[in-house]
């Protein structure tokens, strides 16, 4: 199924994929905005309001934060602006904090931040899971909701035994956790496959779809539905 699309730069959408429950969309924009480096959020909520209105899928949208995004004591009061702007709800916004983070204690200015982002409404991300020595704290003070696993862990993860075994640790250590699990750069059915039997919750990369326009991810996200509606049926109904 599909279960979200990440916002990426240069006006295109990165799809995600799962083996669980559903989620949907998003891309980035042209738009002017009062705050410079607020403006790749902007963007990325000017494509929540189309899908908000057009697509028949509830959806997602993650959005990286950038370090001085991050660092931006006013980052919820000016998000509140923009949601209530343009009329979109927050809970269709995923925030993903830097993966550089994970190398260090979670401040308190983060940590608040983070507290604020969950009382608007939005869910938050962490990237670079499994990376640095503080991914468990960033989870347990910041209120993440999903891992974003390190790269370096999944590519080729199908060839190399040891770092399979690495690999379902730190799957079964977000789970442990009681957060979400996502593979980006997933490039060949070899690793997708792994992913699946190891319980990694969703999947991304150009093995699903490459980086896409916003009507090149409608349609696709189109027909890629109906293959699944045409998929044989077996014991007892189940797909």
């Amino acid at each position: 199924m599909i279960t979200g699309f990440s916002a990426v730069p240069a006006c295109h959408t990165s799809m995600n994929t799962d083996m669980a429950a559903p989620l949907n969309a998003s891309e980035i924009a042209e738009d002017e905005t009062p705050f410079s480096h607020f403006s790749s959020l902007t963007h990325a909520l000017h494509r929540a309001k189309t899908l908000q209105r057009t697509s028949h899928f509830p959806f997602i949208i993650t959005c990286s934060l950038s370090t001085e995004q991050v660092d931006d004591v006013q980052l919820p009061a000016k998000l509140e602006w923009e949601l209530d702007r343009l009329d979109v709800k927050p809970g269709t916004l995923r925030l993903a904090l830097p993966q550089h983070l994970c190398q260090h204690t979670p401040s308190h200015p983060l940590i608040s931040t983070c507290r604020d982002l969950r009382t608007l409404g939005c869910g938050i991300a962490l990237n670079g899971f499994g990376s640095g020595p503080h991914c468990v704290e960033i989870i347990q003070k910041c209120g993440i909701d999903l891992a974003i696993i390190e790269p370096s862990l999944t590519n080729d993860v199908d060839k190399h035994p040891n770092r399979r075994r690495i690999l379902s640790a730190v799957v079964a250590m977000a789970h442990d956790l009681g957060v979400e699990t996502l593979a980006g750069d997933i490039r060949t059915a070899g690793e997708h496959s792994l992913l699946s039997q190891l319980g990694c919750d969703h999947v991304q990369g150009d093995g699903i779809a490459p980086p896409m326009q916003i009507h090149e991810a409608t349609t696709w996200m189109h027909t890629h539905s109906q293959k699944l509606t045409r998929l044989p049926g077996v014991v007892g109904g189940i797909r």
